[in-house]
């Protein structure tokens, strides 16, 4: 948990990222998976909230409610 965020490593299939207020998730795999992952820890090398790089990188614009 990040911030009100969750990172869930799904292992070979991906990841989701959920936005625990609101419910809002995510779901990346393979390569979309990795380069989040890559840039996300190179982000926190420069002392970027997770919110922040969310915003930076438009991953924002993919979250959808919950079902």
């Amino acid at each position: 948990m990040i911030g009100g965020y969750r990172i869930k490593d799904d292992g070979v299939h991906g990841i989701t990222v959920t936005e625990i207020e609101a419910g809002w998730s995510f779901y990346m795999q393979g390569d979309d998976a990795e380069n989040f992952m890559s840039a996300w820890e190179s982000a926190q090398g420069y002392g970027s909230s997770f919110g922040q790089f969310l915003r930076d990188h438009e991953y924002y614009t993919l979250f959808e409610v919950a079902s």
